[in-house]
């Protein structure tokens, strides 16, 4: 089950600043057993809420299961 609570999406996103991946690498990397649609969960609410700290180049992507993926840098 997804904890999409207020206080663990900011402490995600606080240890993601703290490093230099992208947020969805990130993401895999802290919950690496649950599936792509969940990890997308957690990386669209973090940038609901922190979108401004983290920059994108709409054209800088990956693909995994089918699912076209921008990545998203902490400022």
């Amino acid at each position: 089950m997804i904890d999409l609570s207020v206080e663990n999406i900011a402490k995600l996103h606080n240890k993601c600043k703290n490093q230099d991946k992208d947020l969805y690498n990130f993401l895999k990397e802290e919950y690496p057993n649950i599936s792509v649609e969940d990890r997308l969960k957690y990386l669209s609410t973090v940038l609901n809420d922190f979108f401004e700290e983290y920059k994108f180049d709409n054209e800088d992507r990956y693909k995994e299961e089918g699912y076209s993926i921008v990545k998203f840098f902490p400022k």
